[in-house]
């Protein structure tokens, strides 16, 4: 059911009044530190500390709302709100503000980077001395599974964690870790068991690392579209020595666990791109009616309302798609297929939206001001994230394959 429900409505009513009241003002008060990117990084390709320490900021207050976990499970301290609600929130949030470095985009919990699914099943130490923090956010972390040779195949993990008594030893490096550079800790994984590794079955564990432990170093930052900083790095760890009850999940199900979190981010990625989709539209339609040729409205040419017909419709489309996903995934159904499609479904669709909207604005649509290409480098990375295109159609196929073609 894509209708949104009265009882859904209010949660992203008191949402959006949290933010409007709380968390716009605060990020006002930075002036152009969020708007230009030459103040926003520092030389080395860090975010400045006012911002990050504003992101701290905004998430404690989030979370003292009852906003930054609602979508946690209860057993650790969260809400245990729906995931289709989650979805909601997200479009909501990016319909609201549309692209760009938005501190109210930390108003709730990111899966890899704080409180989620993953921290259910931690040791007595982790629960009791790290979780709360998590939960509170007053810590954020990042996820280090990605790596020079293993990306989309994690199988091919080259880090290591070896076992001397009750303490492990990690070495290795890890890629394309976001948010690394302002980060309290990384969820590092590392292959445990190498021949289950060989046979694909396991092998991999993840542990919690402060990032202050000895060993851990930020190589570098990574740069995307000619930008001055970055959220990404390359982390590498020289025999980073941590205790067993930093061990994060079950010995040698690491892999189980990372793919958990990323079930629910590709929903989490469908929503925001559902959302930024909905702003860019609206801002072509705007365009369309007062920018005039010929002595008339753009919008009365039969070339752009196709584009803005184009648009609406694949927009509905993604909504919908995404939405019976999410209540699959809440019903506890085994929806990995519908994960894939409407993540790979939503963020293409979202991609195209935005190259229609920068074409109606013609040259304006290339600017600074409209803000339409900040949209489009953000699903463009998205159609990497938590799955590429390539590996969501693999598993549309394989799940057709075994005969799961019924709708």
């Amino acid at each position: 059911m894509a209708q949104v429900q009265s009882e859904e409505q209010a949660v992203i009513d008191g949402l959006l009044s949290f933010v409007g009241q709380e968390v716009a003002p605060r990020e006002a008060a930075l002036g152009e530190l969020m708007e230009d990117p030459r103040q926003l990084f520092k030389e080395d390709g860090r975010e400045h500390p006012e911002v990050a320490e504003a992101r701290r900021e905004t998430r404690i207050a989030s979370a003292g709302a009852g906003y930054y976990q609602m979508f946690c499970p209860e057993s650790i301290g969260g809400s245990g709100l729906p995931l289709r609600l989650s979805v909601l929130c997200w479009e909501a949030l990016h319909h609201q503000y549309g692209p760009g470095e938005r501190l109210m985009y930390g108003t709730i919990s990111h899966w890899a980077s704080g409180p989620s699914v993953l921290w259910e099943d931690v040791s007595p130490y982790l629960a009791a001395e790290v979780r709360p923090n998590v939960v509170k956010g007053r810590m954020a972390g990042c996820f280090g599974m990605s790596e020079p040779d293993a990306g989309s195949d994690a199988w091919g993990m080259k880090t290591r964690a070896t076992r001397d008594g009750d303490t492990w030893s990690i070495t290795g490096s890890k890629q394309w870790t976001s948010f690394a550079p302002t980060a309290d800790y990384v969820l590092a994984f590392a292959v445990t068991d190498p021949d289950m590794v060989e046979r694909r079955r396991g092998g991999i564990t993840c542990f919690y690392v402060p990032m202050s432990t000895p060993g851990v170093r930020v190589e570098s930052v990574i740069r995307l579209y000619g930008e001055i900083g970055g959220r990404e790095a390359i982390l590498s760890f020289d025999d980073v020595r941590v205790p067993d009850e930093q061990r994060f999940g079950p010995e040698d199900q690491g892999f189980t666990l990372a793919m958990m979190g990323a079930s629910q981010g590709r929903l989490y990625n469908a929503g925001r791109s559902i959302g930024l989709a909905r702003w860019a539209l609206e801002r072509a339609v705007e365009y369309a009616q007062v920018r005039e040729t010929g002595g008339q409205p753009i919008a009365r040419h039969q070339a752009i309302q196709h584009m803005l017909a184009d648009s609406a419709t694949a927009i509905f489309a993604a909504k919908a798609m995404t939405l019976e996903t999410a209540e699959k995934v809440d019903a506890g159904a085994d929806a990995r297929r519908e994960l894939a499609m409407a993540k790979l479904f939503a963020t293409n669709s979202a991609v195209d939206v935005f190259d229609r909207a920068m074409q109606v604005h013609g040259g304006m649509g290339l600017t600074n001001e409209t803000r339409l290409h900040e949209g489009w480098k953000t699903l463009r990375t998205l159609r990497i994230a938590d799955g590429t295109d390539e590996i969501l159609r693999n598993t549309v196929a394989r799940e057709l394959l075994k005969g799961n073609t019924s709708f």
